[in-house]
C-alpha cells in the first residue's frame, strides 16, 4: 500500500506545474560577504522566494551566496532563458549601493578598493534589466538591497571630498523605460536613497510579506505590493516604506483562479478586454490545481484517520495548518489525550487475534509524513539559522550523501544531497526538508553526530593544549634570552670598570711625564 501511495502522490505531484506563459525568474541572495558585514538572511529569502515563484510556473534560475563569476554565469542564465518570456523576474537580496544613480549589486567575494572595483566587482541593475527587455512582456524588479552597506561609506572615503557625492545611501530609483512590452513593476524593500532592516527572524521583513502576499489567489500584482507596502510598514513600526513604480496597461495576476468566462493565468493586461475563448485552457490549468490539492489534502487524511495517533494528527496539522479537516485533528487529539476514545475498529476489542489483526493493519500503514513532500514553505518553517543549516549539512554527510564541506548555505550540492536522502528513505525528492523529516534525519544520524562533535570538540582542545604549550614555551625562552642579556651586560660593565681604572692609570702616568718635561723647559 505504501509504495501504491507513493506511486499515486508521484502522480499527482507530476501534475501540479500549470501549463501557463512562459515565466521565467532569476533570483539571487547574498549574504555570506567576505570582506564585510556577512547578513543572515538574503539566502533564506532567496530559497523561500524561489519556491514561491516555482510554485507560480516560473522556469526559476536561482544562486546562493555567488562571487562575481558566479553572478555573470546565472544571468547569463537567465538572460537566455527570458528571451520572448510572457514575464520576466528579478529577484534580489542581499547588499547593494547606488553610485551617481546607478544601482549595484554586491558579490559575496567583492572587494570594493576604490573606482575601479566597480566596474570589476558589481553587477549592475541595469545590466540585468537590460537582459530581461528582449522580447518580454512584463518585466517584475523586486531588490530587497537597501540594507546599510560598510563598503559604500570605505569607497566614499577613498574617492575623495570632490567624488565621495556620488556614493549615496540605499538605492537609487529606478525610472521605467518602454520596451514596447506591456509594462514593468519595479519594487524596493524600502524608499529610494534610504536604508532598510534586515529584520530578526529568517526572512527580511520586506521578503516575508512579499512570499506572504504574492500567491494570493485572484490578487493583481498592484493588490499584492499594496499589501505588502502596508505590512511592512506596520512591521517596522514606520521605519520602512517599500517603494514600487508601476507602468502597466492592465491588471497582472501571478495566480489568477477565477471562472472560465473571465480566466487568464497568465493576465497580461485588462483582463475585461481578454476573449473568453482564449483563456479557457488555463481556467482549467488553474481548476486542475485546486482539485489536485484538494485530492492530495484528502489522501493525506485518509492515512491519518487511519492510524489514528496524536503524532499522525498533529502531522496533519503541521502540513495543513488551516486544513479542511483542521477542527477534526484537534478534536481527535484532545480525544486520545483525555484518554476517551471509545469503540476500536473492531468490536471484538477483546478477541486477542482481532486485536492483534487490527495493530498489524495499523502498522503497516504508511507514515502521512511521507506522503506530505518538502517544499521551499515547510523548510523556512523549520527556522534554521546558518549554524543550524550547517548542522543538517553535517548530518546529511554522516549519512552517506555529500553535500561537500558544511557551510551554511544549502546551493545545488546540498539540495542534490537532500534528494538522494529522501529517495534512499521512501521520501518524496523533493529537495526540501520537512519538519517530521529533519527529526527523521537527526534521529538516524544522533550516534554519528555526537561521536562528530566530540572528535570535534577534541580537536580543538588539543589546538587549545597545543597553544597554550608554545605559549608557555615563548614565554621561557623569552625569560632565557633576558637571563642571558643581563649576563652578558654585567661582564661588559665589569670589563668596562677594569678598562677605566687602567685608563686612569695610564692617564696619571702619562700626565706626571708631560708635566715633568714641561717643567724642566720652563
Amino acid at each position: 500500500m505504501f509504495k501504491h501511495l507513493i506511486a499515486v502522490l508521484a502522480i499527482v505531484l507530476a501534475g501540479t506545474a500549470p501549463a501557463l506563459a512562459k515565466r521565467v525568474a532569476l533570483v539571487i541572495g547574498n549574504g555570506a560577504y567576505e570582506h564585510t558585514i556577512a547578513l543572515p538572511n538574503p539566502a533564506n529569502d532567496a530559497e523561500v522566494m524561489a519556491g514561491k515563484l516555482r510554485g507560480l510556473g516560473f522556469d526559476v534560475v536561482s544562486g546562493m551566496d555567488q562571487s562575481y563569476t558566479d553572478m555573470r554565469r546565472t544571468v547569463m542564465e537567465f538572460a537566455k532563458k527570458a528571451y520572448g518570456a510572457d514575464i520576466a523576474l528579478l529577484f534580489y537580496a542581499g547588499h547593494g549601493m547606488q553610485i551617481a544613480g546607478q544601482n549595484l549589486l554586491i558579490p559575496v567575494d567583492a572587494k570594493i578598493e576604490d573606482e575601479t572595483s566597480i566596474d570589476f566587482e558589481t553587477i549592475s541593475v541595469d545590466f540585468i534589466m537590460r537582459q530581461m527587455s528582449k522580447d518580454v512582456k512584463v518585466q517584475m524588479v523586486f531588490l530587497d538591497a537597501c540594507r546599510d552597506n560598510p563598503l559604500a561609506r570605505t569607497l566614499a572615503r577613498r574617492m575623495g571630498p570632490s567624488r565621495s557625492g556620488a556614493v549615496g545611501t540605499g538605492l537609487a530609483e529606478i525610472k521605467v523605460q518602454e520596451t514596447g512590452g506591456e509594462g514593468s513593476v519595479i519594487a524596493f524593500s524600502t524608499s529610494p536613497g534610504d536604508v532598510a532592516l534586515d529584520g530578526e527572524g529568517s526572512n527580511s521583513p520586506f521578503t516575508s510579506a512579499l512570499i506572504r502576499h504574492i500567491d494570493t489567489p485572484n490578487a493583481s500584482i498592484q493588490t499584492v505590493m499594496t499589501r505588502v507596502t502596508g505590512d511592512v510598514y506596520d512591521a517596522t513600526e514606520k521605519r520602512q516604506r517599500p517603494w514600487v513604480n508601476a507602468s502597466l496597461i492592465g491588471e497582472v495576476f501571478l495566480n489568477k483562479q477565477s471562472d472560465a468566462g473571465s480566466q487568464q493565468v497568465a493576465s497580461l493586461g485588462d483582463t475585461a478586454k481578454t476573449a473568453p475563448q482564449a483563456v479557457q485552457p488555463a481556467a482549467s490549468s488553474a481548476a486542475t490545481q485546486s482539485t489536485i490539492a484538494w485530492e492530495r489534502e484528502k489522501l493525506v487524511w485518509n492515512t491519518v484517520k487511519e492510524s489514528d495517533t496524536v503524532a499522525d494528527y498533529e502531522a496533519y496539522l503541521s502540513a495543513y495548518p488551516e486544513g479542511t479537516f483542521k477542527n477534526f485533528a484537534r478534536n481527535a487529539i484532545k480525544r486520545l489525550q483525555e484518554g476517551t476514545q471509545v469503540a476500536a475498529r473492531n468490536s471484538a476489542a477483546n478477541d486477542a487475534t482481532t486485536a492483534a489483526g487490527v495493530a498489524s493493519s495499523a502498522t503497516a500503514l504508511p507514515d502521512p509524513q511521507k506522503a506530505v513532500p518538502g517544499t521551499a514553505e515547510t523548510e523556512a518553517s523549520i527556522g534554521w539559522n546558518r549554524t543550524a543549516r550547517r548542522e543538517v549539512q553535517t548530518r546529511l554527510n554522516l549519512s552517506g550523501n555529500n553535500v561537500g564541506r558544511p557551510d551554511g548555505a544549502f546551493g545545488p550540492k546540498t539540495r542534490a544531497g537532500i534528494t538522494a536522502w529522501q529517495t534512499q528513505n521512501g521520501l518524496v525528492p523533493s529537495g526540501y526538508f520537512t519538519a517530521a523529516q529533519y527529526v527523521l534525519l537527526t534521529s538516524q544520524t544522533e550516534t554519528q553526530y555526537a561521536a562528530y562533535v566530540a572528535e570535534v570538540n577534541r580537536k580543538r582542545a588539543a589546538a587549545a593544549a597545543a597553544k597554550k604549550t608554545r605559549s608557555s614555551t615563548t614565554r621561557t625562552n623569552t625569560a632565557t634570552t633576558h637571563n642571558h642579556q643581563n649576563t652578558r651586560q654585567r661582564q661588559q660593565n665589569n670589563n668596562n670598570g677594569g678598562n677605566t681604572a687602567g685608563a686612569a692609570f695610564m692617564g696619571g702616568v702619562v700626565g706626571g711625564i708631560i708635566g715633568g718635561a714641561i717643567g724642566s723647559r720652563y
